[in-house]
């Protein structure tokens, strides 16, 4: 990683902000597809907020990690994007009242070893 430490702050803030806002795009997706199953003709109209919230988040998270790749390595950025995994279950879970079973949380945690070395390796 090279830069001056201002701007690898900002890297990591950018880096940090594609993840949460592509994690909160993956949960809007999910509720607008929800959304759009339902037959009714209104429900599907319901959903066309969403799909455009989800295009500015998707959008914007885009842009963040556009920022972010300005001056981090991708060998230790592209595997911190792994944290969305566990930043998008924990979220389907609050928001859309998914079951996330024991199982599945083990594996979530050894997502989260993986991109903690990945991390300590910098």
């Amino acid at each position: 990683m090279t830069g001056t430490t201002p701007s690898l702050a900002l890297s990591w803030g950018a880096l940090a902000a594609s993840i949460a806002l592509g994690s909160f795009a993956q949960i809007t997706l999910k509720h607008t597809t929800n959304t759009m199953a339902r037959s009714q003709h209104t429900a599907r109209l319901a959903a066309a907020p969403w799909l455009g919230l989800w295009t500015v988040l998707f959008g914007t998270a885009t842009l963040c990690w556009i920022l972010a790749l300005r001056q981090l390595d991708i060998s230790y950025a592209y595997p911190m994007l792994s944290l969305g995994y566990v930043l998008v279950t924990a979220l389907a879970a609050m928001l859309l009242g998914e079951h996330v079973s024991r199982p599945r949380w083990m594996a979530i945690g050894l997502i989260t070893c993986g991109a903690a070395l990945v991390a300590g390796s910098i």
